[in-house]
């Protein structure tokens, strides 16, 4: 289970054009870890997946509200 959930976050970072050291920062992990949990050779911790998707749902937002900016629409 944790690995299908591991492939669906890689799916999303590549979906959201996020930078893995850009996450790995908003995390607090080395990107080096992150690299490893990511490519499965390293077990994630057990809050991992939870964070992880907390994380790019925020940047996710964030990056909306940017294009929503630069468009001139209301926040």
């Amino acid at each position: 289970m944790i690995d299908t959930q591991i492939r669906k976050l890689r799916v999303r970072i590549v979906e959201l054009g996020v930078r893995q050291a850009d996450l790995a920062q908003v995390l607090g992990v080395d990107p080096t870890q992150l690299s490893a949990i990511l490519n499965e050779r390293r077990k994630p911790p057990a809050d991992f997946v939870a964070k992880a998707k907390a994380a790019l749902d925020r940047l996710e937002a964030a990056e909306e509200a940017r294009q929503r900016v630069l468009a001139g629409e209301a926040a």
